[in-house]
């Protein structure tokens, strides 16, 4: 029988690992039952916020360049839009943010493959941030949750980078509000490792 490589999202996986009990169960079953649909629903959701970003930056645009993209947002999705674009606007103020390109790698841990692929890679007053967007709507993200990511991204991605300054950091988007690992910690990194292997196990019981 051919091996099963089970690929899901970062968010997925964070969704997971922030639950307990019956609730971790739920979340791998409807990973694994609508888990393209759901993937595709949220990557294609903010595509366009993502790709604007990295234009706005690379270009050295403004906020109202940014702001601009509201005109090509459908109805149902501007009221979302307008929030990120104006936290993101509070986050950047009148800083100059220079674009570099962000590292990207694939986490294994057993049969499970999650892509790990911060959305932006900025330099600040010649600190250089690589940042995971937190893009939701609807909720916050706390520091226990950031650290989660943070965690994660300076084990696997740091050695993609060059040079101890660069930071990991995690932007909730909707707040303007930037989550920084300064001290790269790495200390839940055995906590994720586990719980990628329960989500296998999980996964392949049901």
């Amino acid at each position: 029988m051919a091996k099963e490589i089970i690929k899901i999202s970062l968010t997925e996986f964070m969704n997971f690992v922030n639950k307990s009990g019956t609730a971790k169960a739920t979340v791998v079953s409807t990973s694994k039952n609508k888990r393209e649909e759901e993937y595709e629903h949220y990557k294609d959701y903010w595509l366009k916020f993502r790709e604007k970003l990295k234009t706005v930056h690379k270009k050295s645009e403004s906020h109202d360049d940014l702001r601009a993209l509201l005109d090509d947002i459908h109805k149902d999705k501007k009221d979302n839009y307008k929030k990120a674009i104006e936290g993101y606007i509070k986050f950047w103020k009148k800083r100059k943010l220079e674009w570099i390109n962000p590292p990207r790698k694939t986490w294994a841990v057993g049969d499970v493959r999650i892509e790990l692929n911060p959305e932006l890679g900025i330099v600040i007053k010649d600190k250089i941030y690589v940042i995971k967007l937190f893009t939701s709507a609807n909720l916050d993200i706390n520091k226990m949750h950031a650290d989660l990511i943070l965690n994660l991204m300076e084990k696997e991605l740091r050695e993609k980078v060059a040079g101890d300054e660069v930071i990991f950091a995690v932007l909730d988007v909707k707040r303007g509000k930037l989550f920084e690992n300064k001290t790269k910690d790495t200390s839940l990194y055995p906590l994720l490792n586990g719980e990628a292997k329960s989500f296998e196990t999980i996964w392949k019981a049901i």
